[in-house]
């Protein structure tokens, strides 16, 4: 083929040649081909390129004497400051400019133009009478077609890149939701910052809202062990401008820009060249703001870094929540238990102290009376009156045990949630049609809210036992200045005055300790049968001072102590 005119060159030859190039992938194999291939047809000494598009690519196809790669690199030189790659085209290009070297050599240089400008230069080498087929109209539209087709490998090689940041991107937020646990979640995050930047360390501030502060959470790579156990106010450094503002901040020179807190590197003796930060935003609010320091780089950050971090800054905001919400659930998991130990170590010392020693007791004086019934029957009256006593006193304590226990639950989330959580208990197990009315509760303190429980459980074991009622309402609601606690039920209802005037008799202390109850907190209990709304069932109604039941802040406690 050498020697030939690309107008003696076959279409089969051209369509075989350019059906090759395309079959390649990679910008530099592509034009490492594609040089190779145009020296051949237009019998160059050696060729030159330099081309600019998704990367910068230099190739040299043969061999340049000293003179030609003199007089190239100074041409490299004075092209790059002169024309911008991203410029969009300078008007009046020629087709191509010449050049003859020191020792001869004939240097024909082709811009390669493209739409959005200039994007770069084949420069092919002659001896000095050699060189006239690169001007032929033909091997002109080859070159232009070599143009087009690295352009569209460079589109290629962007949506490939782009795909891999894709599935890099999926991939992360995959490894940050593979764990709950909140200090591997943060290590893992900015292990990821400093690896995918390339960055000296990285660090992720999180934002504690109570103490206005930055606090630096396990910061990673060479120098990172420098920046722990750190904390800063909210609204300094470059990272408190990353909060406040919710802008990212890509600084190349930190020295210079007065946003960058000095007093850190001082303290750890890093030194922070350039930075770049963005914010962790989660649902719209800031938690806090993810930094990564000293680029490998002698160009500093760029926009694409900040692209990147940006992106994995919202995959990490996402980890951070879902790692504080679990290591919350697991606290008031343990919490929860500790509360239940307790209760359980509580119960057991009373019973022990209490009840079991009483039993114990009781049972050494029937001994005792079984022996008094063979040998001095007239005293076995009072060992009985004795014992009876006795266990009445238990009967009475253990009572009291029952009513001081309560649900873990009202220990740890308070008195609504424990009513929520009963009621729906009594729906499933009883097949009760159980609503719970709440208006403008006010936080009720703990003591209290033990208090109210136990009422409301001990009105609802009433009607459970004697009521066959269907439906139950539970109200709490502020009237006044007390709160009102009402039960009301659909049932049969009873006789108030018959019940009230002999229930000790009757041996029934379910509504004597609903009022002792309530006298505890100032409570007025009344219960109203038929209830005045349905016109059946009943209704228990209780008022409570306002001041004897809401919970007080820690200064008002103070100062009434």
């Amino acid at each position: 083929m050498k020697g030939e005119t690309p107008t003696q060159i076959s279409s089969i030859v051209l369509t075989t040649g350019l059906n090759r190039l395309a079959s390649l992938r990679g910008i530099r194999a592509y034009w490492a081909e594609a040089i190779a291939w145009v020296r051949q047809l237009v019998s160059a000494e050696a060729v030159h390129l330099l081309y600019i598009g998704t990367r910068t690519v230099r190739l040299v196809e043969g061999d340049l004497s000293a003179p030609v790669a003199g007089y190239l690199e100074e041409w490299e030189s004075r092209w790059f400051s002169d024309v911008s790659p991203s410029s969009d085209g300078l008007q009046g290009v020629p087709v191509a400019n010449e050049y003859l070297t020191s020792d001869r050599k004939r240097l024909i240089q082709v811009p390669l133009v493209l739409e959005g400008g200039f994007r770069g230069v084949i420069t092919f080498v002659f001896s000095s009478n050699e060189g006239e087929l690169v001007y032929h109209p033909t091997f002109q539209t080859l070159l232009r077609t070599l143009s087009s087709m690295a352009q569209l490998q460079d589109h290629l090689a962007l949506s490939q890149e782009r795909l891999d940041q894709v599935r890099l991107f999926y991939q992360i937020g995959q490894k940050l939701a593979s764990s709950l646990d909140l200090q591997q979640v943060l290590r893992e995050i900015i292990e990821l910052t400093t690896v995918v930047l390339n960055a000296e360390a990285a660090t992720l501030f999180l934002l504690d809202e109570e103490r206005h502060e930055l606090v630096f959470a396990i910061p990673t790579g060479e120098k990172g062990a420098l920046l722990q156990e750190f904390r800063i106010p909210a609204d300094q450094g470059v990272a408190g401008w990353v909060v406040a503002t919710g802008q990212p901040a890509l600084i190349n020179d930190v020295r210079s820009d007065p946003r960058f807190l000095h007093e850190v590197d001082n303290e750890t003796g890093f030194v922070t060249r350039n930075l770049l930060c963005v914010p962790l935003q989660y649902q719209g609010r800031i938690i806090g703001a993810l930094e990564t320091l000293n680029k490998h780089s002698p160009r500093g950050f760029t926009n694409e870094d900040l692209q990147w971090l940006t992106t994995l800054a919202t995959h990490a905001a996402v980890a951070v929540e879902n790692a504080r919400l679990y290591e919350s659930l697991r606290q008031e998991r343990d919490r929860i238990i500790a509360v239940q130990e307790e209760v359980r170590h509580r119960l057991a010392r009373a019973l022990h102290d209490g009840p079991a020693q009483n039993l114990a007791r009781a049972l050494l004086d029937l001994d005792y009376a079984r022996k008094l019934l063979e040998k001095k029957p007239e005293a076995l009256p009072d060992v009985l009156s004795d014992v009876e006593r006795l266990i009445r006193r238990t009967n009475r304590e253990i009572r009291h045990f029952l009513f001081e226990l309560r649900p873990v639950i009202l220990e740890t989330r308070g008195l609504v949630a424990a009513l929520e959580y009963s009621l729906r208990q009594w729906r499933e197990e009883d097949g009760l049609d159980c609503s719970l009315e709440l208006e403008d509760v006010p936080e009720v303190d703990p003591k209290a809210a033990g208090i109210i429980f136990n009422i409301v459980q001990e009105a609802f074991n009433n009607l459970r036992k004697h009521a066959r009622a269907r439906h139950v309402w539970v109200r709490l609601k502020v009237q006044g200045d007390h709160l009102r606690l009402e039960v009301e039920d659909d049932g049969v209802g009873f006789d108030v005055d018959r019940v009230l005037s002999n229930y000790e008799e009757r041996n029934s202390l379910g509504l004597l300790n609903m009022r002792e109850q309530a006298e505890l907190l100032d409570g007025r209990l009344v219960f109203l049968s038929p209830s005045p709304r349905l016109q059946r069932g009943t209704l228990v109604r209780v008022d409570f001072p306002l001041d004897r039941v809401a919970k007080r802040s820690p200064e008002a406690a103070t100062v009434s102590g």
